[in-house]
Parts: C-alpha cells; sequence; structure tokens
C-alpha cells in the first residue's frame, strides 16, 4: 500500500509539474475518479503549486537543500519518517523521486505562507465588527474594554501589534467604558476625527448623516482632534464637538440626558413638552405623540427606566390628557398649557 502511494504520488508531481507522460496523465486522472478523497488529495497539492508558482522567490530556492533542512529538523522533532522507495528511472536525473519533492514544496510553501500570513495580520488581529440595527446592545471588545452602540449604529475594532494601537472606526452612537493600557493607544476615528482614550468612560455621538460629532467624557480625560488640528482635551463632565463643515472644535455643557440611551435615566428641568418627548422617543421603539395644543407645557420630571407606557401615563396624570394607544404610537390629547 506504501509504494502505491508513493507511486501516484510521483505521478501526480510530474502531472502538476507539466512534465507527465500522457499515459501518467490518464493514470492520475483515473486514480482521482476514484474516490471523493483522492480527488481532494490532488486538489490540495495543485493549490500548493499554485501558490509556490506565484512566489517569485520561490524559483531560487534549491528543494532538494531545503528537504534536507527540513530532515535534519524532522529528526530532531523525532517525526514520524515515512521511507519512499527511490526511481533509478526519474527523469531529469532528479535526486530525490517526486514524492520527496512534493513534501519539499509543501514544507516551503507553508513555511512561506505562513510567514507573510503572520507578517500581513499582524497590523490588525481580533479584528471585530458590531452592529445595533433596531435596538442598542451592549458588548465587550477584545481588549476587555465595555462598549454600549445605541440604534443605528455600527463599529469596526481592531490591533496594531506593530503600533501598539487598538482603533475603532465608529458611525452612530456609542458609550466606552475603556480597560486602559499606558503602553497601548485607544483611538476612535470617525471619518479622520479621532477621540484618544487617557484612562476613560466616554460618549461618542457621530452620525453620518449629523453635521456634527460630539464627545462627552464621564471619568478620565480625552483628546478630540485631527491631523491637521490639535483639537480641545477634555475631562470628566466636558463636552467637545467638532463641525463638520467649518471642520472646527468647541465646548459645550452637556445635556442632562445624553446617556438616556443607556441607562433609561431621563431627568427633565423645566424643559418644553414637545423637546422632552423627542428625546424620549430617540430612545423607545414606541413613539410618544402630543396634540398641537400640548407643545407650550413644560416639564420637571425624572424617569428612571420605566417603559414608555408608564411615562406615557405619569404625563396624562401630569396634565389631566387622554391616552390613545394606535400601531406604535401612544397619543396624548388635552385643554393644553398657558403660554
Amino acid at each position: 500500500m506504501e509504494n502505491t502511494f508513493n507511486h501516484i504520488d510521483e505521478l501526480i508531481g510530474k502531472y502538476l509539474a507539466g512534465e507527465a507522460t500522457s499515459s501518467e496523465i490518464e493514470q492520475v486522472e483515473r486514480w482521482e475518479k476514484e474516490s471523493d478523497s483522492n480527488k481532494h488529495y490532488v486538489s490540495q497539492l495543485k493549490l500548493i503549486f499554485d501558490r509556490a508558482s506565484s512566489i517569485k522567490e520561490l524559483q531560487q530556492f534549491d528543494q532538494d537543500a531545503a528537504w534536507n533542512k527540513m530532515k535534519v529538523k524532522l529528526q530532531k522533532r523525532e517525526a514520524k519518517t515515512v521511507s519512499i522507495k527511490s526511481d533509478s528511472r526519474t527523469n531529469n536525473g532528479f535526486q530525490l523521486n517526486w514524492a520527496w519533492r512534493v513534501a519539499a514544496s509543501i514544507a516551503l510553501v507553508l513555511g512561506i505562507s505562513y510567514y507573510f500570513y503572520q507578517r500581513n495580520i499582524s497590523s490588525a488581529i481580533n479584528a471585530v465588527e458590531v452592529v445595533a440595527e433596531t435596538k442598542a446592545i451592549e458588548n465587550v471588545l477584545p481588549d476587555g474594554s465595555d462598549v454600549f452602540l445605541n440604534k443605528k449604529t455600527k463599529l469596526l475594532y481592531s490591533y496594531d501589534k506593530e503600533k501598539q494601537q487598538h482603533t475603532v472606526k465608529l458611525k452612530g452612537e456609542a458609550y466606552f467604558d475603556i480597560k486602559h493600557d499606558e503602553k497601548k493607544k485607544f483611538i476612535i476615528d470617525v471619518d479622520g476625527v479621532f477621540i484618544r482614550d487617557i484612562g476613560t468612560s466616554f460618549n461618542v455621538k457621530a452620525y453620518p448623516k449629523s453635521s456634527k460629532i460630539e464627545v462627552v467624557v464621564k471619568e478620565g480625560e480625552v483628546e478630540f482632534f485631527t491631523e491637521t488640528d490639535s483639537g480641545v482635551f477634555l475631562r470628566a463632565g466636558g463636552k467637545g464637538v467638532y463641525d463638520k463643515q467649518t471642520k472646527k472644535f468647541f465646548i459645550e455643557q452637556p445635556e442632562s440626558n445624553v446617556l438616556a440611551y443607556k441607562t433609561k435615566f431621563f431627568s427633565f428641568n423645566d424643559q418644553n413638552l414637545e423637546s422632552a418627548v423627542h428625546e424620549l422617543n430617540e430612545i423607545y421603539d414606541k413613539r410618544i405623540v402630543l396634540s398641537d395644543k400640548l407643545k407650550n407645557c413644560r416639564l420637571t420630571v425624572t424617569f428612571n427606566n420605566e417603559d414608555i407606557e408608564e411615562i406615557a401615563r405619569v404625563l396624562a396624570d401630569t396634565y389631566g390628557l387622554t391616552v390613545k394607544e394606535k400601531s406604535n404610537e401612544i397619543i396624548l390629547d388635552g385643554a393644553g398649557c398657558e403660554k
């Protein structure tokens, strides 16, 4: 059985190298059709030879020498040795039969492929995409950092080993609680506008259709900048804004409910009812709809993780309103408030 496989390996080698006779080609093709495993075996060897031929440097290697080196390594590792019968009739004066050459090619190609594979992926390992479509979600990034995504948000995380840098490309809104490492950078990239962590928990709002990118820091510090503008330095409780049109940074007072999509905690202090309902509708799937007579009402109240139906009942009790549910809406109506 061993001699049978040695023989077919020689034929496959000559077949792939284009040196097989018509009779040998027929033998290989007939053997290949005998079973799926045979077909897979030929396919794998063909793939290896194709990859080898695509690397120009491979033509400069001495396959016999490569295999001799590989044999020494294998012997040191006490690997199993497969005896292959030499054939004095091998064409072109080859010192090793084709089975050895196939093995040498496999070892050489796999070694080269592994080297370039490692080189290519070293700059972007642990790549992870996280998407929140219709509801907010929480996730843990490969570096251990926590991230909470608002609806209609997508981020792509990667780690550059050479630069020692974690990078997140963001479209939408997300809250980051970074697992800080002094030796490694953590950068949020929003189309060339950057937020760099300095031991931080912070929120980034960066929807593509918005004219602004907003950063609110809960704990720690961040740098908010571009390649051509040093931007602003933000500490806990601070808010930075980047205007996409003017390409300028400025500081604002953060809104009280900036993290409501994550916490479901709302605090309204003498706020216009229409704007308060707008904030609620941004978070919940079911919407509250106000009649025009209610838009001048003022609201002072706190909601802590209540569902939207309970919030609507509180508003109705506060202003003496009627409540009507229709499809995905809660309609509030009443006498209204004085201006």
